[in-house]
């Protein structure tokens, strides 16, 4: 019982950090590599602080559901 509230509450940590990152989205970030560079040096900074506080599965699931593809649309696409 006791896990599956820790689980539910880590999740709703991670769901919540991820919210936070979302922010105003522009496509002008590929036009400045070095603007890419350090936004994702700073969402691997945020990985690591997720996996430091909720496991390595809740920031696999954190970067795969959210960070990358955002990541991706603003810098690769």
């Amino acid at each position: 019982m006791i896990g599956m509230t820790r689980n539910r509450w880590r999740v709703a940590l991670a769901s919540l950090i991820a919210a936070a990152t979302f922010g105003a989205t522009t496509p002008a970030f590929a036009a400045h590599p070095d603007r890419c560079d350090r936004k994702l040096e700073r969402i691997e900074r945020e990985f690591r602080v997720i996996e430091r506080f909720l496991g390595w599965e809740a920031a696999s699931y954190w970067w795969n559901e959210f960070a990358w593809p955002k990541y991706y649309r603003q810098c690769e696409a």
